[in-house]
């Protein structure tokens, strides 16, 4: 996260580069396995769907991402969307990232703000925070998606850090004829990131028109790829395994490009890249941390009120 604790871009960049001289030669990502995603229930009752975190991927395979969920486009009443009232997070980044329509939100930092079509929140629990998530909300429709990525241990019980982030600050661009990128965390291209969170990782919304096709270079360090398709349908890999709308793919571990086309009626998909962690994980509800021990930790903070160890740090980009 762009904001205590962190790792400035300059630091990212000073590290970055003495690998860089030594970068492998580009080898396109194959696809291990393709998920069709199953539909459960959330948050007060709100219907999602998920990839990473669902029983067709392990935590090993998506390390350092532990969870990918898509609030599918839909049309709500007034009242009609029941939202996620107040709960605790501890030990993991969240990251709300909404497409279309509009979600209110609060926090025990004393914060509030509406996420519009296309903004970006990016919070890190660390060591504990509570929120507030889509109550109240006016109608209209709604597609978004929530993510959360793992924290290392020596991170876990940092202050918590939080940024709104304004679609018109997110990096986006057409990187090439018909394949325009939004890039809310990492690089792509040229573009990077307003944010550069603890975590080496990549959040890239792809949206591409009918036929276009991409090479996307990462970083050798980023092993871990996920594509989650929520439009259309695409090629991936030499291979070209189709991947349609409702589905996810598990990138191989070894090569550094992610090679694809979209199909006849164009794709839209969210690429999730990272440097695994290698930590042992230990999750339970809102909680993520290496220990049994100090998931009970958490619960009796929580029952004792004492969850809440630092007021933590908030930004408006």
């Amino acid at each position: 996260l762009g904001v205590a604790p962190c790792i400035t871009p300059a630091e990212r960049a000073s590290i970055s580069a003495a690998p860089a001289r030594n970068r492998k030669m580009a080898e396109p990502k194959g696809v291990i396995r393709v998920s069709t995603l199953r539909e459960q229930k959330e948050g007060a009752g709100f219907t999602i769907r998920r990839s990473i975190g669902s029983s067709d991927f392990s935590s090993e395979d998506t390390d350092p991402f532990l969870m990918l969920d898509e609030l599918p486009l839909k049309t709500f009443k007034p009242g009609e969307f029941p939202g996620a009232p107040w709960h605790p997070h501890r030990g993991m980044d969240t990251v709300m990232y909404m497409k279309k329509g509009e979600g209110s939100h609060e926090d025990s930092m004393g914060n509030k703000g509406t996420l519009k079509a296309g903004d970006c929140q990016w919070m890190t629990a660390a060591s504990g925070i509570e929120h507030n998530e889509g109550t109240g909300h006016p109608g209209g429709e709604m597609h978004g998606f929530q993510c959360w990525v793992n924290l290392p241990k020596a991170h876990k019980m940092d202050p918590p850090a939080y940024s709104d982030i304004s679609a018109a600050t997110i990096p986006t661009k057409e990187v090439a004829p018909g394949v325009t990128v939004k890039v809310i965390a990492g690089e792509c291209a040229d573009l990077k990131a307003v944010v550069q969170p603890i975590v080496n990782i990549q959040y890239i919304d792809f949206m591409c028109a009918p036929g276009a096709e991409f090479s996307h270079r990462m970083a050798d360090e980023l092993s871990t790829c996920v594509v989650h398709v929520y439009e259309g349908e695409g090629t991936f890999s030499p291979l070209k395994r189709s991947v349609r709308a409702g589905q996810a793919a598990l990138m191989s571990k070894e090569g550094n490009n992610l090679d694809f086309k979209a199909g006849p009626e164009g794709v839209s998909f969210l690429c999730l890249a990272g440097q695994p962690i290698g930590e042992k994980i230990v999750w339970h509800g809102p909680f993520v941390m290496n220990t049994q021990e100090e998931i009970m930790a958490c619960f009796k903070d929580y029952q004792n009120g004492t969850f809440i160890k630092h007021k933590g740090v908030y930004r408006r980009l």
